[in-house]
């Protein structure tokens, strides 16, 4: 008897093991932290030293996503895109508009990251109400059409 408990426990184990090794990550609220935004077919989040990254969170009890770029190059760039959010329905939601298109020039080395109340990187907060109606339907963030281009 006693081996079929230690049996049944060890077969447990494995199943609750292989289930958290399966189990999505990339929900929001599964991961509070910064996430890659994916920048290449491969899932990088760097391409030409600017590494782009997002977090799900709240400002003034509305639902964001802040958008943080890092210039690891040595000289300046000018970063622009166009935002998108993926949607649990596995859809992506563009934004196209030339409006709509955004930019930032960052110095080398620097980091630039929307934050609440802070004006200054506006352009780095996203509202998740301009792109759908409820916080459920958010799977991930991306930065569309980014182009980067050395500033002289």
């Amino acid at each position: 008897m006693k081996k079929r408990v230690r049996l049944f426990v060890f077969f447990l184990g494995i199943f609750c093991f292989s289930l958290s090794l399966c189990a999505q990550t990339d929900l929001p609220t599964a991961n509070p932290d910064w996430q890659p935004i994916y920048l290449l077919v491969n899932g990088g989040n760097t391409m030409d030293g600017i590494e782009a990254s997002f977090q799900l969170s709240k400002c003034n009890q509305e639902d964001v996503v802040y958008v943080k770029y890092v210039n690891h190059n040595t000289y300046p760039v000018k970063v622009e895109w166009f935002d998108a959010v993926f949607t649990q329905e596995l859809k992506w939601i563009n934004e196209e508009r030339v409006a709509a298109k955004k930019s930032i020039t960052l110095s080398a080395n620097e980091e630039a990251k929307g934050e609440c109340l802070k004006s200054a990187n506006a352009k780095l907060v996203v509202k998740i109400k301009d792109f759908i109606k409820d916080k459920k339907d958010f799977k991930r963030y991306s930065a569309s059409q980014l182009t980067i281009t050395a500033v002289k």
